[in-house]
Formats: structure tokens, C-alpha cells, sequence
């Protein structure tokens, strides 16, 4: 298991402040705590092809805020690993990060999580 906090393009074992994403890989799932947003996005930019390494679920259940900006973030996570024939799932969507996403129309980022007909 590997733990971070991803503060000002660097990884470390502190407490994470409110401004901050904490992460921590088990197996094949990647849990962010902490906010996604316009000030905390560069970090996890920065270190997310280590971060993402044999990820293929985001775990979003212990964030406490997802703005605009971290939502891109998804979506762009979403399309590079689509680019590379792969499949990235959330969960853990809270109903407020859902309603952003049905308000943006991206409702196609939660397409691989649903049960296949």
C-alpha cells in the first residue's frame, strides 16, 4: 500500500490542509481525500503518471470537494487511458460531484461503471 499528500508538487506524509489531495493505492484502486480542485490540481498533474501506475478504479469517496477543474481532471484521466485501450471506473461518486456531472453533461464518464445489459 502507498500513501501520499500531494501539496505543492510534493509527496509527503504530513496531514493534509483543507487545500490538498491525499492518496493512497491499494491493489488496483487509487483513494483521494481531501479537495480536488483549481489549487490542489497541479500537484496531483504533476505526479499523476506515478500516481496512476496500474490504477483502473478512482476511488472519490472521501473527497470533500470537487470543483469544475477537478472534474476536468477526470475526464481527461478518462480519455488518456481510453487512448491506451484501457478502462478507468469511479466510484464512490457522491450525489454532488454526480449532479456537476449531470450538469456538465458528461454523464459518459460514468459509463464503465454501469453493469453491461
Amino acid at each position: 500500500m502507498e500513501k501520499g499528500i500531494l501539496d505543492s508538487g510534493m509527496i509527503s506524509k504530513e496531514r493534509a490542509n483543507p487545500e490538498t489531495v491525499s492518496w493512497e493505492k491499494t491493489g488496483n484502486t487509487l483513494f483521494l481525500k481531501g479537495t480536488l480542485g483549481r489549487d490542489s490540481l497541479l500537484p496531483f498533474w504533476q505526479q499523476k503518471d506515478h500516481v496512476l501506475e496500474e490504477i483502473d478504479n478512482i476511488d472519490v469517496s472521501l473527497l470533500s470537494h470537487v470543483d469544475s477543474t477537478g472534474l476536468a481532471l477526470f475526464v481527461r484521466l478518462k480519455g488518456e487511458y481510453q487512448q491506451r485501450g484501457r478502462i478507468l471506473t469511479f466510484s464512490g461518486i457522491s450525489e454532488r460531484l454526480n449532479t456537476l456531472i449531470t450538469l456538465y453533461g458528461l454523464q459518459a464518464l460514468l459509463d464503465d461503471n454501469l453493469p453491461k445489459a
